[in-house]
């Protein structure tokens, strides 16, 4: 009796830290790409979107949480500007439509995305790359009165894409990177112009708090001077995804988080009941040999000897993709441009590796040969993906 008593102190001490630590236990940042207005994580847009006055002076915001058709449908808009910011898009004909009419009466569009959609991407004739670069990213400004001496620096995974085509006799380039890549570009249409920029992240709240984040989106933005009425998209942007752990749930909810509790504690009370019990004596036996490291070591030296680098990292990728499947549901027999933003929402990662990782899976298959240095840098990401992820 005197044991149990021992035990049942043991297990209250246990439960009340556990209760301590999951109090004081910091809220998680959360990276998914918001880029809502009133959104304060990293990838949302709350600092821009109180800021645009400092940009813009004197225009009036409006939020609008439709489409495009129904935003502009039926609407005589003067001296006014759409801007949409969201990871993705898709621009149907009956709005690429309503955003010539919007633009030929002396309006302006302005939309930082990756991609707009297969007709308004067909209409306009540009097609979007990125550029995987672990040093960042580094871009400027053709206009004279905009472009600086030295390069605008961003990292994150900002500023990596770039139009790899465009139609050179209807749209101007207003922004180049580093490889003389166009980031930024504009068309005119009537008496308005239609700018789009190849990302949403130079708006997002760490971009603004960076050193030169917001004089890069001031400068991009300043297309718009002159506007007085501004249309801030609220519906192409993602809903917050947060996390897919089923405790989230539990916490999140008072009633179902005690219950929780009630129940680890119930559990906890018939393990130590049920340790009274006198249990017969267990023979020792020998235990089994371990042969894993041994057959580990074969295994290596048989690539070591072979220095086929291509091969490991196709296996890598392979278990990589087998791993996706199994254990977060993505499907994996089609990787196109959707497929990121998949990978960052149900893992949790952020946009820069969630990137990485899809242009790793669609380049090494298409591969002839792969160097040491490749190697270690596709080990690398994958065991930071891994890190990240593990529960």
């Amino acid at each position: 009796m005197k044991g149990y008593k021992i035990y049942f102190a043991i297990g209250l001490i246990l439960i009340l830290v556990y209760l301590i630590a999951q109090f004081n236990k910091p809220t998680p940042t959360d990276w998914s790409p918001s880029y809502k207005k009133e959104s304060k994580i990293p990838y949302g847009t709350y600092i821009l979107y109180n800021q645009l006055q400092d940009v813009l002076p004197g225009v009036k915001k409006q939020a609008s949480a439709m489409p495009i058709y129904n935003t502009l449908k039926g609407k005589n808009y003067t001296n006014a500007s759409y801007l949409i910011i969201a990871p993705q898009i898709k621009i149907t004909k009956v709005d690429f439509e309503q955003i010539k009419k919007f633009t030929s009466a002396g309006n302006k569009v302005f939309i930082a995305s990756y991609t707009l959609g297969n007709h308004a991407e067909e209409a306009l004739k540009i097609k979007t790359a990125y550029n995987f670069n672990k040093d960042g990213s580094s871009i400027n400004f053709t206009n004279p009165a905009l472009k600086t001496v030295v390069n605008y620096g961003f990292d994150k995974g900002i500023g990596n894409q770039y139009y790899r085509s465009i139609d050179t006799a209807k749209a101007t380039v207003l922004g180049v990177d580093a490889n003389n890549k166009p980031n930024f570009i504009s068309y005119n249409f009537g008496k308005g112009a239609l700018y789009v920029i190849a990302g949403p992240g130079f708006y997002s709240n760490c971009n603004m708090l960076d050193k030169y984040g917001p004089e890069y989106a001031a400068k991009t933005l300043s297309y718009l001077k002159g506007t007085n009425t501004l249309i801030f998209d609220d519906y192409y942007n993602i809903v917050d995804a947060g996390e897919t752990n089923i405790l989230r749930v539990f916490f999140k909810h008072p009633e179902l988080k005690y219950a929780y509790y009630l129940c680890i504690f119930s559990l906890l009370l018939f393990v130590f009941y049920d340790i009274k019990r006198r249990q017969r004596i267990i023979p020792i036996a020998d235990p089994y040999t371990n042969t894993s490291v041994e057959y580990a070591q074969v295994v290596g030296s048989v690539y070591y000897h072979e220095h086929n680098n291509l091969d490991i990292a196709q296996k890598k990728i392979s278990y990589l993709l087998e791993h996706l499947r199994s254990r977060y549901y993505i499907r994996t027999n089609e990787i196109d441009s959707a497929f990121a933003i998949t990978l960052m929402q149900k893992t949790g990662i952020n946009e820069a590796m969630a990137k990485s990782l899809t242009r790793y899976i669609t380049q090494i298959p298409t591969l002839k040969n792969y160097s040491d240095s490749e190697l270690i840098g596709l080990n690398q990401i994958i065991e930071d993906f891994y890190k990240n992820t593990k529960t």
